[in-house]
């Protein structure tokens, strides 16, 4: 493909994923690692492709910088309260996130269709994380400034279509739906290609889960479909609180 102009930092992290996959022929997400903190890009090189005031419905900001065909790289802006769905990557065998920002990160185990936390933390800005199409996680910002991140996402086996058929879980539903856009709460039906199972997310999980879902709803304008929504939801926590209620109330 024609090569585009990037700033210098990013130019320099392409250049070093490019070479590094010619000479060994592919990369894993430890390696992937360790090229994107070589490149050691730049805050400055990546407001270029800020997209802070987004639409509070897309949850955070999402802008390609990079398609090489077998890799991505993108940069997300985050506002305070911005945060993701809980989701995977598609068909990325290796990939890097690096956070310019203090992160709240979720990183979640499923098994038998129950989802359950396996890990909660702080991510410090500069940290970098591997990522591949087993990671189901979660990201936001739970500070009062805003802040960016970079995503490298990429596939030694696929030349296109890195993160299509992401796993979005939709725990308001109880399903988990594939889409090709950002990892967003409350997907337009036209963002959803498919749905592949159920999924039963512990109660701990859930309830975490409905209280960003909340503030969601509550930053965007009160339609009636945004009611509606809150309806369900609040419908649906007050089931998951008390589901134990008579066992309780027995002892």
């Amino acid at each position: 493909m024609e090569k585009v102009t990037l700033p210098t930092s990013l130019s320099r992290l392409v250049d070093l994923i490019d070479s590094t996959i010619k000479v060994e022929g592919k990369l894993s997400p430890k390696r992937a690692k360790e090229v994107v903190l070589e490149a050691n890009v730049q805050l400055e090189d990546m407001m270029e492709y800020a997209d802070f005031g987004h639409p509070v419905e897309d949850c955070y900001g999402r802008k390609l910088v990079y398609d090489a065909g077998n890799f991505e790289v993108m940069v997300m802006s985050w506002e305070p309260g911005d945060y993701s769905s809980i989701h995977n990557h598609g068909y990325t065998e290796w990939g890097v996130v690096q956070v310019f920002g203090n992160t709240h990160h979720f990183i979640y185990n499923l098994k038998n269709e129950k989802l359950s936390f396996a890990k909660k933390e702080m991510l410090p800005s500069g940290t970098a994380i591997k990522v591949n199409n087993a990671l189901i996680h979660q990201m936001g910002n739970a500070t009062t400034e805003r802040y960016m991140t970079l995503h490298v996402y990429g596939a030694n086996t696929l030349d296109e279509g890195i993160t299509a058929d992401a796993h979005n879980y939709d725990l308001e539903f109880d399903r988990i739906v594939l889409t090709c856009g950002g990892a967003f709460f409350n997907l337009p039906e036209s963002a959803i290609h498919g749905i592949i199972g159920n999924v039963k997310p512990t109660r701990e999980v859930f309830l975490h889960y409905a209280y960003l879902l909340m503030d969601y709803y509550n930053r965007q304008e009160q339609t009636d479909k945004i009611i509606d929504l809150k309806q369900h939801l609040l419908q649906k926590m007050e089931s998951v609180i008390f589901e134990n209620r008579n066992e309780i109330l027995r002892v």
